[in-house]
């Protein structure tokens, strides 16, 4: 190669790489966006419609943490290759940020159309993936698609749609899809301004902790409460951890608010000697590092004995890193609380999980309790799952007990304790002690 050739080639290679991605060889941001403001103006595509695909890979960044950053390129790389191998050839796949891909579809014809296009995308991304190692990566993709002319007709406010609809998409949960809709666009300006008033409550104190009984199964002794968070919103009432919890973990608030609910309990409980407190952990919280010396300065704090604590983890914090997970766990068990498994029955490897992590309780899940009444399987499956813990020689908890014939049920079947609206409602410090003293006068 001539020194003449070395001086042609260095422009071109420095064009190349500030107009396209290094990992995946993929067009950025800058090249995606020229390539649609063209493909917009273009008499032919004026009529015709032009789709805008977001595309998101859940939590990626754990991959990162789970097999390394090499591994997570060659999940980036082999995303982009299925990505290009569904699309044709004059449409535009670009990678325009750590984890998201935009691919524009010109000339689709019709929504049909896209629809086969986004049917082909969800099969071919949400495959395996074979790592190196031998390790399998099992990824998720969330997509948000808007349409011009129907949605935008600029670059700008198409690639604005179909972000907006991802953001909808990734609120519906992994591996889902949506259509950019104007109350996509409400919905989003709303849970931002939900998301500002989150932060506005930390500061002035408007949460709100209630406490629900747990029971002796046997002889319907309270040995226990959950501490359940409520929202005292200004203008909105009271509101129930499914309106603003999911925010507060998207927006990592529920770091803040988790804490105060764990101190907030166990300060309540300090003065309640004779009865334990259990507290719910969310998938953001246990990612924390710091979760396990917050726990320990709390209790220290209130000078609460770590047996009465217990923590409630739902099966998808295990999931995500069960390297991580364990490790987390056992730190906690080593300052001696005590662990439950919430919502049992609803994974699909909990099994697996009882054998390898040190929990002490199951719970039931509600939905199996509520259908006790009426459906054999659900007798069953508490049946099954009442029989494991005696087994494993864990306490099994049923919640969601709202009749005297699932109590019966539960009693017949040696359940443990019980929890539900049939033994209390969820209710403040100031009922609780009210609820205790009718108690002892009736004893």
């Amino acid at each position: 190669m001539s020194d003449a050739d070395d001086g042609a080639r260095g422009p071109w290679k420095s064009e190349y790489l500030a107009l396209h991605d290094p990992v995946t060889s993929l067009p950025n941001r800058l090249l995606m966006t020229e390539f649609l403001a063209g493909a917009l103006s273009s008499p032919q595509e004026t009529r015709r419609m032009l789709a805008v695909f977001c595309i998101d890979l859940d939590n990626f960044h754990h991959f990162n943490e789970m097999f390394g950053l090499d591994a997570g390129d060659l999940i980036l790389a082999e995303t982009a290759r299925r990505i290009r191998r569904c699309v044709r050839d004059h449409d535009l796949v670009a990678r325009v940020d750590a984890d998201t891909f935009i691919i524009v579809a010109t000339g689709v014809g019709d929504a049909k159309a896209v629809d086969g296009l986004t049917r082909r995308l969800q099969s071919a991304l949400n495959a395996p993936i074979g790592m190196s190692s031998g390790a399998v990566a099992y990824p998720l993709v969330n997509m948000g698609i808007a349409l011009a002319p129907l949605d935008a007709e600029d670059a700008e406010g198409l690639v604005r749609c179909a972000e907006l609809a991802l953001e909808q998409a990734k609120a519906d949960g992994p591996g889902t899809c949506s259509y950019f809709a104007d109350d996509v666009n409400e919905e989003m300006s709303g849970r931002r301004t939900l998301e500002g008033d989150l932060r506005r409550a930390i500061v002035s104190d408007e949460f709100v902790l209630l406490f629900q009984p747990r029971c002796d199964a046997r002889t319907l002794k309270l040995l226990g409460v959950e501490a359940l968070i409520r929202w005292d919103h200004p203008q909105l009432g009271l509101l129930t951890p499914d309106a603003f919890v999911p925010i507060a973990e998207k927006s990592g608030l529920v770091i803040p608010i988790g804490e105060w609910v764990l101190r907030k309990a166990c300060d309540t409980i300090s003065r309640l000697p004779e009865l334990n407190v259990s507290v719910n952990v969310s998938v953001v919280q246990f990612r924390n590092d710091a979760l396990v010396n917050t726990v320990d300065a709390v209790l220290k704090s209130t000078r609460v004995a770590p047996e009465r604590l217990e923590l409630e983890i739902t099966e998808s914090v295990l999931i995500e890193n069960a390297e991580k997970a364990l490790e987390v766990l056992e730190g906690l068990k080593n300052l001696g609380v005590r662990l439950s498994m919430d919502d049992f029955g609803t994974g699909y490897s909990s099994l697996g999980y009882l054998r390898t992590f040190p929990f002490d309780a199951l719970k039931i899940d509600r939905r199996f309790v509520g259908d006790l009444d009426n459906s054999k399987g659900a007798l069953a499956i508490v049946q099954a799952i009442l029989g494991l813990g005696r087994a494993l020689g864990m306490q099994v908890v049923a919640e969601g007990v709202e009749t005297e014939s699932q109590l019966a049920i539960l009693r017949a079947d040696s359940c443990d304790e019980v929890q539900g609206f049939f033994l209390g409602h969820p209710m403040t410090e100031e009922a609780l002690l009210a609820f205790i003293a009718d108690r002892r006068l009736a004893s």
